[in-house]
């Protein structure tokens, strides 16, 4: 059920042509601006609202689906006013709220003048193309979860008539209970006493979790250090010469998700394809999201499950695992060079987020890496410590950052 919530009222109240909402995880951000934009559409007839994010996967399962959402919930949608190409929704005053992502500054300059710019997610967003649609805007709003420092803030919030709104859970009484509840696990992995003062390196107890915690907890700019893979970029389709080498599997029920990845060899590259990421699937759901009969890699500790897959006609495999298993795929991955598909949303969220422990005394990153974010990167890892061909020596892989 839609709420109107303290998030919402903070971002009408502000009143700069280009507004920047940054904030936590579950903070309402997106859930505050939408139906902020909603409204304005109705009040104002003929007008234009243009909502972007980095690419058109990202757009569906974002901006589109929590507007349809709060459409009917204020029992406001009329189907006949939606377009499904290009996607718009016209309102019976005129006006329009269209859906769109951009690849070049070209298309962003073609597209042309508008009223109102929402920018979704702006910080995987390249500043050319947001500028080139900013400067076509009457005004724009902006959102993000400060993983790092961008261009909103080196280059927006510098200019005039800009104004800048950071909004945590807690503005969001619409949060569930259970996210947070997440979040409280997260924030007794990072300090002793969570009540405490964050910035007191005493009472840090992990230093990633401590800076997760002040991005995603607190909505503050942060620097998730030690990112384990920069060797991958995004791709909007698979090429048809691209040949399907098989999957891989990560098992998970009740409280990790099932994560399936195709893997394919195209050129010197290969290009990973997300199919699965949900919780509760039975083997049986799992063998049937498998269309092929190509090899699927799999955890070894789960001999059970790769059996019933067996009885289901699936080509499934074992990964031999060892002590330093989990070093030796990560080093196997970070030779290769990547390309993976914008639609798999779940495996761009974790190689933007997979990272190295850091030590709790020199805040130095280990060669440990965390054991979260890493669904879809372990399922990646075991088809490729069982399919590279000359695998390097087992060695400790070096930690990155970005």
């Amino acid at each position: 059920m839609f709420q109107r919530t303290t998030a919402i009222n903070k971002i009408l109240s502000m009143k700069a042509r280009k507004r920047v909402v940054q904030g936590s995880t579950s903070a309402g951000k997106t859930y505050g601006i939408i139906p902020v934009e909603i409204d304005y559409s109705i009040k104002n007839p003929r007008t234009l609202t243009t909502f972007v994010a980095e690419s058109i996967p990202a757009v569906k399962s974002g901006c589109v689906k929590i507007f349809k959402d709060i459409m009917f919930e204020t029992k406001r949608w009329n189907e006949n006013n939606w377009l499904g190409n290009p996607m718009q929704y016209t309102f019976s005053n005129g006006s329009i709220i269209e859906f769109k992502a951009f690849d070049t500054v070209g298309k962003a300059k073609a597209a042309g003048k508008r009223d109102r710019l929402f920018i979704n997610e702006a910080n995987h967003v390249p500043f050319p193309i947001a500028d080139a649609l900013m400067i076509r805007s009457i005004e724009t709003t902006i959102d993000f979860n400060p993983d790092s420092e961008f261009w909103a803030h080196t280059e927006v919030l510098t200019e005039p008539n800009s104004e800048f709104l950071l909004l945590t859970y807690k503005d969001n009484e619409a949060c569930p209970p259970e996210t947070i509840e997440d979040l409280e696990i997260k924030m007794a992995k990072a300090f002793y006493n969570v009540n405490g003062d964050w910035n007191d390196k005493a009472n840090i107890k992990n230093p990633y979790w401590a800076n997760w915690c002040r991005v995603y907890v607190k909505g503050e700019t942060g620097s998730l250090e030690g990112v384990i893979f920069n060797n991958w970029k995004t791709i909007d389709e698979i090429p048809k010469e691209a040949r399907l080498l098989g999957y891989g599997l990560d098992f998970g029920y009740s409280n990790d998700p099932a994560a399936i990845v195709e893997v394919y060899k195209w050129n010197d590259k290969r290009i990973l394809n997300e199919i699965c990421y949900s919780k509760g699937l039975s083997n049986r759901k799992l063998s049937e999201v498998i269309k092929t009969k190509l090899p699927v890699y799999c955890d070894s500790a789960e001999p059970k499950s790769i059996d019933e897959l067996k009885s289901y006609g699936i080509k499934a495999f074992p990964v031999s695992k060892g002590s330093d298993s989990i070093n030796y795929g990560i080093q196997i991955m970070q030779e290769e060079d990547y390309l993976v598909t914008s639609s798999s949303r779940n495996l761009i969220s974790e190689l933007r987020k997979y990272a190295w422990q850091k030590d709790r005394k020199t805040n130095e990153a280990t060669n440990k890496p965390i054991d979260d974010f890493n669904h879809c990167i372990d399922a990646i890892r075991y088809h490729e410590m069982e399919n590279i061909k000359k695998k390097p020596k087992r060695k400790a892989p070096k930690a990155t950052t970005l």
